[in-house]
Order: structure tokens, then C-alpha cells, then sequence
């Protein structure tokens, strides 16, 4: 993920109008962080984050409103990465809400500029964890949906054919085989021909 001038530091993009909070942050994050301040703004997409530049991104705010919780989801959704969100209250009860929307962190009244390096690192491999099981879940639907395709083809094969199952599969086998193509790309084309054609 980093993309500053020094690999070995981490990236931090502090978004924030408070500058007492970040001053304090500077203090408390040692030479392992290369910060950068943003000001922050009731819409985050007129902030202007710039995507894939940052490790993590920090958001020091008074409060959270839905809006702003809604650009931040749009934000997050195009360029992934984790976020720190830092409340000084929260009266419209949306720090569950953040979770849902993309936020990794989520902290309400309790900025301490010293707890941030172990939140950082915390919140860094929440992400990375949050992403590998993402890339899981959309591995495990991809294949359930080819299952389903195959399923669907060999049934066709079956009656048009008057193949048993075990038959029906070997076909759509060989037939992948001989189109240099998987199982799913001829169970496709075979469900497809059997709807034109009767």
C-alpha cells in the first residue's frame, strides 16, 4: 500500500479543520509516519483524497452526518483503504452505521493522540483481513455460480440426450477439453443453444 517517498514509512492522510488535534497528532506519531493534512469539508467528495496514495486515512470530525457518512462510503468503494474515524460525539447514532459503510474504526470522545500508532496497526490489519475474506466470499459465489451453470447443463444434457449424470458431466468435459475451454464456458454455450434451438 505505500506509495510515499519512503516505502518504509506509513502513509497517513489525516483529514481534519482541527489543527490543535493534528498538531498533537504530529507529536505522538514518531519517524515510521509521513503525515498529510487534508481539510476536511461537510461533503467528502469535495476534500479531494487522492486514491491509492495513503496507507490509512484518519478523519478528526465533530460529528458524523448521514451525508457525510454517505460520500465516505462512495469514497471508499472506489479506492479501498482503511479508515480511522474520530468523533467528538455522536448524536445521530451512526458509528454502527460507519462500520457497515466501510469504516474500519470507528472512535467516539475518545481522541488520544498517544493510542493512535497501535490503532493505526490495528486497523491496518482489519483491513487487510476485511479484503482477503471479501476476495473469498466473491471466489466462493463465482464458483457456487458456475456450479450452478454446470448443474443446469448436464440436467439439459440429460434429458435431451437420455445421458445419466455421470455421462452428461464426461460430455461437458471432453467438450471443454477439445475448445480449450472450462466447464463453465461450455455449459454456457451449451445452455444458451438449447434455449434457440428446440
Amino acid at each position: 500500500m505505500k506509495a510515499n517517498a519512503d516505502s518504509s514509512k506509513v502513509s497517513v492522510l489525516v483529514i481534519t479543520s482541527d489543527m490543535d488535534a493534528f498538531m498533537n497528532l504530529q507529536k505522538c506519531l514518531d519517524s515510521e509516519y509521513a503525515l498529510q493534512r487534508l481539510e476536511d469539508a461537510n461533503d467528502p467528495k469535495d476534500i479531494g483524497i487522492p486514491g491509492a496514495q495513503q496507507d490509512i486515512v484518519i478523519i478528526l470530525r465533530s460529528e458524523l452526518s448521514a451525508i457525510y457518512l454517505e460520500g465516505l462510503q462512495g469514497l471508499i468503494a472506489e479506492t479501498p483503504m482503511p479508515v480511522i474515524l474520530f468523533l467528538k460525539s455522536d448524536p445521530e447514532h451512526l458509528a454502527p452505521a460507519a462500520i457497515r459503510y466501510g469504516i474500519t474504526s470507528v472512535v467516539v470522545d475518545g481522541f488520544e493522540a498517544k493510542r493512535v500508532p497501535t490503532l493505526i496497526d490495528v486497523s491496518i490489519e482489519r483491513f487487510k483481513l476485511d479484503q482477503a475474506l471479501r476476495r473469498e466470499l466473491s471466489k466462493s459465489q463465482e464458483e457456487l455460480a458456475a456450479r450452478k451453470v454446470i448443474e443446469r447443463a448436464k440436467g439439459l444434457l440429460m434429458e435431451k440426450k437420455q445421458l445419466d449424470e455421470q455421462s452428461a458431466y464426461r460430455k461437458l468435459r471432453e467438450l471443454a477439453m477439445h475448445q480449450s475451454k472450462t466447464i463453465k464456458e461450455v455449459s454456457e454455450t451449451f445452455i444458451l443453444y438449447s434455449e434457440i434451438l428446440p
